[in-house]
């Protein structure tokens, strides 16, 4: 039996935010793995034109080599049409039925939880480690984590961690007004968005 962390999102492209919650998360919750896992097409991005599937699976494997504990997983982009959590986490559960998965997310995420389809299962079938961010108190993240473990029973664990101001837009916004983005993403992915000209228009 293993406890296995999800890390899922669009990651378009990854950061040093996201590999900073993994490891967080990795630490202080005692994970054995963290599966970076990118999605196919994100319920809540629908709009929004996202980088094809393979550069951002470049991205995410660029950012991860080298850490024996972060494994990339294409699970979802193995998946046709829209890609939801709970879906994943069964396709998860029955090929490893001993392993324990933890499902990392922002505090955002921790709000927006409710909306998800299906979230009582999702509570259900997972730990949730909830990251804190900018612009939230602890009693805040406290407040609303006894409100959905009351509610879903759920098993919720804050990773206190240093406020960090990346986003994947923020990046997105630099690379196409010309600014440096070197101290945001890992080397190896800046290289590889300026070789594949991304973010440009």
């Amino acid at each position: 039996m293993a406890k296995i962390g999800i890390m899922g999102g669009t990651f378009d492209p990854i950061h040093l935010g996201h590999l900073q919650m993994a490891q967080e998360s990795l630490r202080q919750a005692g994970l054995d793995q963290v599966l970076f896992m990118p999605s196919k097409i994100p319920p809540h991005k629908r709009e929004r034109k996202i980088t094809p599937e393979t550069q951002r699976a470049d991205m995410v494997c660029l950012a991860i080599q080298g850490k024996p504990e972060f494994v990339y997983s294409d699970v979802e982009l193995r998946r046709e049409g829209t890609t939801y959590t709970v879906e994943t986490l069964r396709f998860l559960q029955n090929g490893h039925p001993a392993h324990d998965y933890y499902f990392i997310m922002g505090s955002d995420s921790l709000w927006q939880i409710e909306q998800w389809y299906q979230p009582a299962e999702i509570m259900k079938r997972a730990v949730i480690l909830a990251v804190g961010r900018e612009g939230l108190s602890a009693r805040q993240m406290q407040e609303k984590v006894a409100q959905l473990t009351e509610k879903y029973q759920a098993n919720i664990q804050i990773i206190d961690m240093p406020r960090v101001d990346i986003s994947s837009s923020q990046i997105r916004e630099r690379v196409q007004s010309g600014q440096s983005i070197e101290a945001l993403v890992p080397g190896e992915v800046a290289e590889y968005i300026q070789r594949h000209s991304l973010y440009r228009s």
